[in-house]
C-alpha cells in the first residue's frame, strides 16, 4: 500500500504519509527549470531570427538590383548625351567647314574630334569615366580594354545586342561597367566609307564601312561607392527597423502569454499545492460547488476565468480527482482480493503442474513400454525370416530353370521376405533410436569403402529389375571420424529406395564428394524413378509416411527408410534433404561433417528426447 499511496501524493504534490522517504522517488521525473513561456519565446526568437536573416538577404539583393537599375539608367542617359553632341556637330558640319561665300574650309573639327573631347572634359572634371573605342582605333587612345573587347565583338557577333554592362574593379576601386554600340550614319560616310583604303578630310585612310555598321562604342565607367554606400545605409535603416519591430512583437507575446497561460497555470500549481495539504485520499475541488437551483460553479480561484479552455482544464481535472479518490478509497480492498485471487491461481497452476508431471511420467513408460516391445518383436522377427531367405535361395538354386512358374513364385517369396526383413530392420533401429540405446561408435570410415560395399549388396537387385547402378568418388574425398555402420545405413536405405522406386530403363548413381574447405562430405544419390511432388517433399522423412497409397501397393515398404536415415544423419551431425521432380527422379543429397565427435557429445541424449 505504500507505493499506491506514494504515487497519489505525488500526483497531488506532497510527500507520501509517515515522513519516510520511499525508493520510488528515486524514479521520479526531473521537473524543468525553464518555464512554458521562456520556451515559446525561445521557439519564436528563433523563428523570427530565420526570418530576420531571409529579410535581409531579400532586402540586400532588392536594394542590389534598384542600385544597378539607376546606375544603368545614368549610363544610358551620358550616353545618350553624348550622342546628342556626336549629333549636333554632325548635323553643323557644313556650317563649320564652310565659309559664308560657300567656299569649303575644313577647320579641324568634325563629329569624333567633338564627342571625344567632351567626353574628356567631361572625365576630368567628375568621377566618371567616358570614352569612344572601336577594334581597330585610329588613335591608341580609344584601343579597348578586356572588357570593351568582349562587348565590341558581342556587338559583332550578334547585331540584337546593343549594351553590355556590370560589376568591376579598376584600380582596386569597385566600378560599374556601361558599353553601348554606335552604328555607322550616313553622316559617317564621308569620313568612314567607301573605297576602303581613300584618304579622307583628316589625312586617313577609310575603313569602307556602309550604312548599319557597328563603328564602335561608347564606354561609361560610373564609381560604384557612393551607390554602394547608399545601398549598405538603406539595408541598415530597413533592417534595424524589421529587428525593433520583431523586439515589439516578442514582447507583446511574452506579455500576453503571462497574461493568458502562464499566471493561469501558475495559480492552478498553487491551488494543487494547498489541496495537497487534505487527508489522504481526499481532494478539494477546484471550482465550487453547483450554485443555488442548479446554477453554474463559482470559481475558487479568480484565474479560472481567463478562457474558456482553462475553465474546462479545471472541470475535467475536478472528475479525475473525484475518481483517482473513490478508486483509492477502495484500492487497499482490491489489493487484497486480487492477492487472494492469485494465491488461489498459484495453488491451481501447482496442482496442474503435478498432473501434467504424472502424464509425462507414465506417457514416458508408455513409450519405453512401445520401443522395448518393438524391439523384441522385430528381433525375434529377424530370425525366422533370415532362415527363409536362406532356404529360399537355396530352393532356387535347385529348381531347374525350365521351372519358371516354380522359379516365379519363390522369386516372389524371396522378394516378400527381403522387403519383410528390411521393414523389421528399419522398426528395429527406430525403436533403437527412440529407447536411447543406439550409441555412436566413431573410428576412421573410407567413405569409397562403404559405396563400394552398398553397390555391390544392391548391384544384383538392380540388374534383376534392369536399373543401371553407378558409382563415383571423388580422389579429394577425406576420410571420416564416424560411424561406420550407421553411414552405411544411410547408404543402403538411400540406395534400395532408389532402385526400388526407378522403373527398368532407369540409372541410379551415388557421388560422393568433399565440401567446402574439407570440413564436410557431401553424398548425392541420384536416380531416375517416379519422383515426388513438391507438396509431399517434406513428408518422405516422416515416419510411417510414402508419397500415397497407390505407391505402397505398388512398390511395398513401411516408410521408415527415409525416417531412419533422417535420424541417423542428424546422430552424425550432418544434413539430408531432397530435390525432386514427378517423372523426372529424384537427388537424395547427405552432407556430414568429416568429425562427428562433437555430434556424438550433443547427441548422448537424442534417443531418449525422441522418446519423450
Amino acid at each position: 500500500m505504500g507505493r499506491v499511496e506514494w504515487r497519489f501524493a505525488d500526483l497531488l504534490g506532497r510527500p507520501s504519509r509517515g515522513g519516510a522517504k520511499d525508493p520510488a522517488a528515486d524514479c521520479a521525473p526531473v521537473v524543468s527549470r525553464v518555464g512554458l513561456r521562456t520556451k515559446i519565446i525561445g521557439f519564436l526568437t528563433l523563428v523570427l531570427l530565420v526570418i530576420c536573416v531571409a529579410y535581409i538577404v531579400f532586402t540586400y539583393f532588392g536594394q542590389k538590383e534598384r542600385t544597378t537599375a539607376e546606375l544603368l539608367e545614368t549610363s544610358r542617359v551620358l550616353v545618350l548625351e553624348m550622342d546628342a553632341v556626336w549629333d549636333f556637330v554632325s548635323i553643323n558640319q557644313n556650317a563649320i567647314n564652310y565659309t559664308s561665300d560657300g567656299v569649303y574650309d575644313y577647320k579641324s573639327l568634325h563629329c569624333a574630334i567633338a564627342g571625344k573631347s567632351v567626353a574628356t572634359l567631361f572625365s576630368d572634371r567628375s568621377d566618371y569615366l567616358i570614352r569612344f573605342t572601336n577594334l581597330n582605333p585610329r588613335n591608341p587612345y580609344n584601343t579597348p580594354d578586356e572588357y570593351e573587347e568582349r562587348a565590341l565583338k558581342d556587338f559583332s557577333e550578334n547585331p540584337q545586342v546593343t549594351e553590355r554592362y556590370g560589376y568591376e574593379t579598376m584600380d582596386g576601386e569597385p566600378v560599374f561597367r556601361y558599353v553601348s554600340s554606335m552604328e555607322v550614319a550616313q553622316s559617317c560616310l564621308e569620313c568612314h566609307g567607301g573605297p576602303a583604303g581613300e584618304l579622307d578630310v583628316t589625312g586617313y585612310q577609310k575603313e569602307g564601312w556602309s550604312e548599319g555598321d557597328i563603328a564602335g562604342a561608347v564606354s561609361v565607367v560610373v564609381p560604384t561607392e557612393i551607390a554602394d554606400a547608399s545601398m549598405r545605409a538603406s539595408v541598415f535603416s530597413n533592417v534595424l527597423f524589421f529587428v525593433f519591430l520583431m523586439l515589439g512583437l516578442a514582447l507583446l507575446i511574452y506579455a500576453v502569454l503571462g497574461f493568458l497561460i502562464t499566471s493561469p497555470l501558475m495559480r492552478l500549481s498553487s491551488s494543487l499545492s494547498r489541496m495537497g495539504g487534505t487527508g489522504a485520499g481526499s481532494f478539494e475541488p477546484l471550482l465550487g460547488e453547483a450554485g443555488p437551483e442548479g446554477g453554474n460553479r463559482v470559481a475558487s480561484v479568480s484565474a479560472y476565468a481567463a478562457s474558456k479552455e482553462i475553465d474546462s482544464l479545471f472541470v475535467q481535472f475536478d472528475s479525475m480527482a473525484g475518481r483517482l479518490s473513490d478508486l483509492y478509497s477502495n484500492l487497499e480492498f482490491q489489493v487484497v482480493e486480487r492477492t487472494d485471487q492469485l494465491s488461489q491461481a498459484n495453488e491451481e497452476l501447482k496442482l496442474q503442474r503435478q498432473r501434467v508431471e504424472r502424464i509425462n511420467a507414465r506417457l514416458a513408460r508408455d513409450n519405453r513400454y512401445k520401443s522395448d516391445f518393438l524391439a523384441i518383436v522385430s528381433h525375434e522377427f529377424r530370425t525366422p525370416l533370415t532362415s527363409i531367405l536362406a532356404f529360399t535361395e537355396m530352393i532356387i538354386d535347385n529348381v531347374p530353370e525350365s521351372d519358371t512358374e516354380t522359379l516365379s513364385q519363390l522369386e516372389e517369396i524371396r522378394k516378400s521376405g527381403a522387403i519383410l526383413l528390411e521393414m523389421v530392420d528399419n522398426v528395429l533401429e527406430t525403436a533403437r533410436i527412440q529407447a536411447g540405446s543406439e550409441r555412436l561408435n566413431l573410428e576412421l570410415v573410407d567413405v569409397s569403402d562403404v559405396v563400394g560395399m552398398v553397390a555391390a549388396a544392391q548391384s544384383a537387385v538392380a540388374a534383376r529389375k534392369g536399373v543401371s547402378l553407378s558409382t563415383s568418388v571423388q580422389a579429394d574425398v577425406p576420410l571420416l571420424m564416424s560411424d561406420w555402420e550407421k553411414v552405411r545405413r544411410i547408404l543402403t536405405n538411400l540406395t534400395s529406395n532408389a532402385v526400388k522406386f526407378t522403373p527398368s530403363g532407369g540409372r541410379v548413381n551415388v557421388e560422393v564428394s568433399a565440401g567446402e574447405a574439407g570440413k564436410t562430405v557431401i553424398i548425392r544419390v541420384i536416380d531416375t524413378g517416379i519422383g515426388i511432388p513438391k507438396d509431399k517433399q517434406r513428408l518422405v522423412f516422416e515416419r510411417f509416411t510414402q508419397e500415397n497409397m497407390s505407391t505402397v501397393r505398388r512398390y511395398g515398404g513401411s516408410g521408415l527408410g527415409l525416417s531412419l536415415v533422417n535420424d541417423l544423419v542428424s546422430m552424425l551431425g550432418g544434413e539430408v534433404s531432397v530435390e525432386s521432380e514427378p517423372g523426372e527422379g529424384s537427388i537424395f543429397t547427405v552432407v556430414l561433417p568429416v568429425d562427428s565427435t562433437d555430434a556424438s557429445r550433443e547427441g548422448s541424449g537424442c534417443g531418449q528426447d525422441n522418446a519423450d
